[in-house]
């Protein structure tokens, strides 16, 4: 799959945040909410997949 620039920078942004983090509890927000958009993704994936 290929990311659009946007997407790329987008990405970048986030790995440079977790790299950036010096607090522990920093990482463990930034871990759930992730976990929490990538659940939300697939969910949206399976209903447009079932959509069709």
């Amino acid at each position: 799959m290929h990311l659009s620039l946007a997407q790329k920078f987008e990405a970048e942004s986030i790995k440079r945040t977790i790299d950036e983090a010096k607090d522990l509890e920093q990482l463990r927000t930034l871990a759930r909410d992730l976990a929490d958009l990538y659940i939300r993704q697939r969910a949206a994936t399976a209903w447009v997949v079932a959509e069709k």
